[in-house]
């Protein structure tokens, strides 16, 4: 969320709030004096001398909470910094005024920061168990984000990351986890950082330069951030990868949970085992051989589905050709079925005109919406007849989707009531059709 200009160009030479969520991240509750005031388009944009309201940065998202004041309370939408240095509070106004000067309590939403505390440092160790897994020395932070349910960390790697690779990552990082390490924040130069920890740091060209916030995870990783984190990786409790996938080349993305969020992911999948396990009437330990065992019989049936239904089509088009008016030495057949879904009705079209080029088959199907199908022979098509002619007709009778080339034509309508006017129209039109070509080469 960005300032809009008007507000940005207001704030213009304001001195630097005092950010207290840097001296300690667990406050919840302050008190501060208002510095800069801006009523614009329906919220109110607060300055404070000091706050613990964290303002968004290194992809954590902004503080919301209540701000309230001796004459009025104000609901902290978001917070955001100009500059780096002014953090300003975004406000809805709940009851009553403010004035610059005036004293205000602030109360922080302490579960979303909590949880976007214990996400970003789960993204530390995402990150540093990533490195380890895949065996890059040189692995750099391409992107983050930070929310309170969930977090992902975006690295540069070519190879897609394996099954085996993000389990291995997960177990690491709930290893760490559970080890109860000391995470440690402290300030020094960029270049010392780089020469004490190189490559450990993941930083690329456009990390600021300067002064760094360092956040230490003991024995474990290192990086330039300026997040708010837990003191020690067992608040975290536990991670859970949700997914990952190629971002852009060059580039993976990984998501993940932590804390209660990672719990209810975890939840979720044994809740789902166990009800697959219980369709499938087998124990949580064996349902995944009985499903490999039926997904394999499934698999046996589908092929001999396949071949039965091959042997139908060739039947059906065979029936559907010995019943068929001829004209001349054309044939033409229309037919009307609700035994067949429609990729089935358009493989016995096909088959038909295949086993007998002079002839057009008219096929409509009744199945959740009345469909169409209408292929004409090679040897029709060579001689002019064309059914995409008739595209716009159809359309029309039918109220539906569809389209088609000279050879084919399929079309899904809305009305039922509709198929036997179209079937009967496009039968009338391609009789017409062939006659004229009969004349012409008979």
């Amino acid at each position: 969320m960005s300032l809009p200009t008007q507000v940005a160009e207001e704030l213009r030479g304001l001195g630097p709030t005092h950010k207290l969520y840097y001296e300690d991240a667990y406050i919840r509750e302050f008190d501060s004096q208002v510095i800069k005031k801006i009523a614009f388009s329906g919220k109110i944009y607060l300055v404070l001398k000091a706050t613990a309201f964290f303002a968004e940065s290194g992809g954590q998202k902004g503080d919301s909470g209540i701000l309230i004041g001796p004459r009025g309370r104000f609901r902290v939408i978001n917070t955001i910094p100009v500059n780096e240095d002014v953090v300003v509070h975004v406000c809805e106004p709940i009851k009553g005024n403010i004035s610059e000067n005036e004293r205000v309590h602030g109360v922080i939403d302490w579960d979303k920061r909590y949880g976007r505390m214990r996400h970003h440092t789960a993204s530390h160790i995402v990150f540093a168990a990533t490195r380890e897994v895949l065996g890059v020395s040189r692995l750099i932070y391409m992107g983050v984000d930070v929310h309170e349910n969930w977090a992902r960390i975006d690295v540069n790697y070519d190879a897609p990351i394996t099954d085996e690779q993000l389990l291995r990552i997960e177990e690491l990082s709930n290893k760490v986890c559970l080890e109860n390490r000391p995470v440690r924040i402290f300030y020094m130069d960029r270049e010392e950082a780089e020469r004490i920890y190189g490559d450990k740091l993941g930083v690329t060209e456009v990390t600021p330069g300067g002064r760094v916030r360092v956040v230490e995870i003991k024995d474990w990783d290192v990086a330039l951030c300026s997040g708010t984190h837990v003191k020690s990786t067992a608040e975290i409790g536990m991670i859970k990868i949700l997914e990952r996938y190629k971002l852009e080349k060059g580039v993976q993305r990984i998501r993940l949970a932590a804390g209660l969020s990672a719990y209810k992911k975890f939840a979720d999948i044994v809740s789902r085992a166990f009800r697959t396990a219980r369709l499938l009437n087998a124990s949580l330990e064996d349902f995944d051989v009985k499903l490999e065992a039926l997904l394999k019989k499934h698999k046996e049936l589908e092929s001999r589905v396949k071949k039965i239904s091959k042997r139908l089509i060739r039947y059906e088009a065979e029936s559907l050709l010995q019943r068929a008016e001829k004209i001349g030495e054309y044939k033409l057949i229309a037919y009307k079925s609700s035994e067949f879904d429609p990729e089935t009705a358009r493989g016995i079209a096909l088959e038909a005109v295949r086993k007998d080029p002079s002839s057009v088959i008219i096929i409509g199907c009744i199945a959740d919406k009345p469909y169409l199908i209408a292929v004409a022979g090679k040897n029709l098509v060579e001689h002019g007849l064309k059914m995409n002619e008739f595209i716009e007709d159809l359309r029309d009778i039918l109220r539906g989707r569809g389209g088609g080339s000279p050879k084919i034509i399929q079309f899904v309508g809305e009305s039922f009531s509709k198929l036997d006017d179209a079937l009967i129209f496009l039968q009338t039109k391609i009789r017409s059709r062939v006659e004229d070509i009969t004349g012409r080469h008979g």
